[in-house]
């Protein structure tokens, strides 16, 4: 019995913190509920590139229903005289989402990450206001048929 009231008491309070947090849009951190961690690996598009990269999403200000992903790199790594001549490693990131706009709505965005850290790669993403569901993962960069290159990351949010 006081599993199922904690149980109910949990989702009482998910859904008045998703109607509570679908007010006025500004820039605050956005209620977010990750079921991933928010760094990932990837290989690239030549020499053997590899590297980390770290998600975060926030709100846009002004402009309900608009949510900001940012991929922060912590450095890219090659092999060989190729990567030396050309130390930029091509990644191809998918978001994906589901919301009120849709389910599994898909957005490609290319990137290019060297060797320096902190490089960000910043895109926005139509969701809708209220409860969404987003995850970015890595994909190839030069192939006829894009193939996954990492796990990702994914959140579930309230969006304003």
């Amino acid at each position: 019995m006081k599993r199922l009231v904690v149980a109910l008491s949990a989702v009482g309070l998910m859904f008045s913190v998703a109607f509570a947090g679908a007010g006025s849009a500004s820039a605050a951190p956005l209620q977010i509920l990750q079921t991933s961690s928010t760094t990932f690996g990837t290989f690239g598009d030549h020499s053997f590139c590899r590297g980390a990269l770290s998600v975060r999403w926030q709100s846009v200000p002004n402009k309900r229903g608009v949510v900001r992903v940012t991929a922060t790199s912590h450095g890219f790594g090659g092999d060989g005289a190729t990567w030396k001549r050309n130390p930029k490693c091509r990644v191809l990131l998918l978001t994906q989402t589901t919301s009120i706009r849709g389910l599994y709505v898909q957005k490609w965005v290319p990137a290019s990450f060297g060797p320096r850290r902190g490089i960000a790669k910043s895109w926005d993403v139509m969701t809708g206001s209220g409860f969404a569901n987003i995850a970015v993962m890595p994909y190839s960069a030069n192939g006829p048929v894009p193939l996954r290159q990492g796990y990702g990351a994914g959140a579930n949010m309230i969006v304003p």
